[in-house]
């Protein structure tokens, strides 16, 4: 399959970048390492007229504030995102996450900015449309959902390996708009959780880079991915646990639990977190109950070819070995 007809542009700056995107309006498509992007184009799925790209824009390296935070130039690949020394000592569980991502050659092209802003998948909206539609669906301006044909709306899923992880780890996202329009927000804040319209981002906005707070960024961690092959296909779900623990090394102080694949954005394991501050992490019936918990107040859309019951127990289980794991074994003196 072939790329369709597109014109090139190659803007030196992300500001430079975003000006082009403001005056070719919804002709045109940014573009970073094009890993999700170009396999739409070749389905045309996405038909852009201009494509703007982040190729030509000089990128930063990992790099710490004074107070301890991190912060990850948007532009990073996901494959030196899980080598670099400093986000794996520094923020553990991007680095881990990035590794979950596709294969190597992937991670090398794919970058971190692009992983955050993937479209919405669904299979039967990610594949060629030249037979088995009869009547467009909601992503291509239709009214119905092939998926799910009783639904009023459209039920693709949004599957980010890496949303999870910062999503847990209280990360701010800084934009740029142009000169003079930057903003930096949460990152919970740039997901609507709408398929049809998974971003926040206006349509001229590009994210810069990502700051991942030292409160989290150095805790207890894990990440776990289902999915039938691993990291070669998009996630059945994921999740992403982050832990803070007291100085006796088993009560927990705080707790951050995100989980992907499951909805239209990222989401928090909000009730289940509640649960654990205060709580003996080596306590197995203290974890299983918080994975039970989140499988009672998360409900997996069921998605290519996972059933939504199946997709509820395999939350429950993953959320168990990640927070299993986030915690650690018990202190030797308790042994």
């Amino acid at each position: 399959m072939h790329l369709p007809r597109f014109t090139y542009v190659r803007p030196g700056s992300r500001d430079e970048a975003a000006g082009l995107l403001d005056t070719f309006g919804k002709a045109a498509v940014l573009v970073a390492g094009g890993t999700d992007l170009f396999p739409r184009m070749k389905y045309r799925i996405s038909t852009p007229e201009y494509l703007v790209s982040l190729s030509g824009v000089t990128r930063f390296l990992p790099a710490l504030d004074e107070d301890g935070a991190l912060r990850i130039d948007a532009l990073m690949s996901l494959g030196d995102l899980s080598r670099s020394p400093i986000v794996r000592t520094h923020a553990p569980l991007v680095s881990q996450a990035a590794t979950c991502v596709a294969s190597g050659q992937i991670r090398n092209a794919a970058t971190l900015g692009g992983n955050l802003c993937l479209e919405c998948r669904c299979l039967y909206y990610n594949q060629s449309h030249t037979f088995q539609f009869v009547e467009p669906c909601f992503k291509l301006g239709g009214d119905l959902c092939y998926f799910a044909p009783k639904g009023n709306r459209c039920w693709a899923i949004f599957a980010s390996d890496v949303a999870p992880a910062l999503l847990s780890l209280d990360t701010v996202i800084c934009v740029t708009g142009g000169p003079g329009k930057q903003r930096r927000f949460p990152v919970a804040e740039l997901y609507t959780g709408d398929a049809l319209s998974p971003l926040t981002l206006l349509p001229s906005e590009i994210i810069t880079e990502i700051i991942v707070p030292s409160a989290f960024g150095t805790g207890r961690h894990s990440f776990r991915k289902f999915s039938r092959r691993k990291g070669y296909e998009f996630a059945g779900l994921s999740v992403a646990v982050a832990l803070q623990v007291a100085d006796d090394g088993r009560t927990c102080r705080d707790a951050r639990i995100a989980v992907g694949s499951v909805a239209g954005g990222p989401v928090r394991a909000a009730a289940a977190e509640a649960g654990l501050p205060g709580q003996d992490l080596s306590n197995s019936e203290t974890v299983r109950s918080a994975a039970a918990t989140a499988a009672q107040e998360i409900r997996p859309i069921a998605h290519h070819g996972y059933q939504a019951a199946h997709l509820r127990h395999c939350l429950e289980v993953e959320v168990l070995r990640a927070l299993t794991e986030a915690a650690g074994p018990a202190p030797l003196a308790d042994v």
